[in-house]
């Protein structure tokens, strides 16, 4: 029943597609990279720390130290995630980042007119990019990123080479940092439809500081994701001690996803998460409420180089 339900959620969203500025497919591309990210109620485009927001704003990364992390999230329905990065640095100036995802809606079952079965296909979306940022100044960060990537429903798929760009001011004095990125813009190659559907681009910008008199981060995105509808996200991370932080989060998405009320719908959208630091390893873990709907897992193991 559950494979029947996503299967027709699959299908509404393409059908929609046009309407949603082609948010129907490339659905990776909108989500936090990691744990830490889904944690903070995705207000990413500011955080260098690990390279939070790498998928959002690519100039982050200049302010990274090189890492590793290998990350994995459910959503409701058995859909998942699965990704893997890297932050390095090279002999050139600046830093790269490369990143491998995958997001799995499931399995199904593939039938003919008359009911019967004919064999099973997939839903996925595959991409791989890779990004380039460096310091135009001790404070002032810029960076690019492209990537390829490609939504495949049973013999239907939509591919396209996309690209973002984005700046980031980071004072390490004061600890504010504001970052501004264009995502998601380039070519389409082929659409479900055959013809040229818009592309899930979008203008964000982000702030986040760590607060004076509290060992908090304070984090908040802003961007418009649909013709008329604005969001607005904002987390925060406790620091406890060096080798635990808290988190959470929530955006102003609770009013779009709010089901029935109840006790959960207080939750819809809000996020938690916890990250441990052992040696040169962090693990991070994170929950996202989504009302009525359930709710989103992730983790995250990183290592620092």
């Amino acid at each position: 029943m559950k494979k029947q339900i996503s299967l027709f959620l699959i299908f509404f969203l393409i059908i929609n597609a046009a309407g949603l500025r082609g948010q129907a497919f490339f659905q990776g591309l909108n989500h936090p990279v990691n744990a830490r990210g889904w944690g903070m109620g995705s207000a990413a485009s500011s955080q260098s720390k690990s390279a939070s927001g790498v998928l959002y704003n690519p100039a982050v990364i200049a302010h990274s130290p090189d890492l590793w992390q290998v990350n994995h999230t459910m959503f409701p329905l058995d859909i998942s995630t699965s990704s893997a990065y890297t932050v390095f640095t090279t002999p050139a100036p600046g830093k790269f980042a490369m990143l491998f995802s995958y997001l799995n809606y499931g399995s199904f079952t593939e039938r003919d007119w008359e009911g019967a079965e004919t064999g099973s296909f997939g839903v996925y979306d595959l991409t791989s990019s890779v990004a380039y940022s460096r310091k135009l100044s001790r404070r002032l960060s810029v960076g690019l990123s492209t990537a390829l990537t490609q939504s495949r429903l049973n013999s239907l798929t939509a591919s396209a080479i996309l690209g973002s760009v984005g700046i980031l001011y980071y004072n390490e004095i004061s600890t504010l940092s504001i970052g501004l990125c264009y995502r998601n813009f380039g070519v389409l190659i082929d659409s479900f439809s055959g013809k040229n559907e818009p592309l899930p681009s979008m203008l964000m910008a982000g702030i986040s500081k760590k607060l004076a008199h509290l060992p908090m981060i304070l984090s908040v995105d802003a961007y418009q994701a649909y013709r008329d509808e604005y969001v607005a996200n904002i987390g925060g991370e406790f620091i406890i001690g060096e080798h635990l932080f808290l988190r959470w989060g929530n955006s102003t998405r609770r009013f779009q996803i709010r089901g029935q009320e109840s006790f959960k719908n207080f939750f819809s959208s809000a996020s938690a998460g916890l990250g441990i630091n052992f040696r040169s390893f962090v693990f991070d873990f994170a929950v996202v409420g989504l009302s009525d709907a359930g709710n989103i897992s992730s983790i995250s193991i990183t290592q620092y180089l």
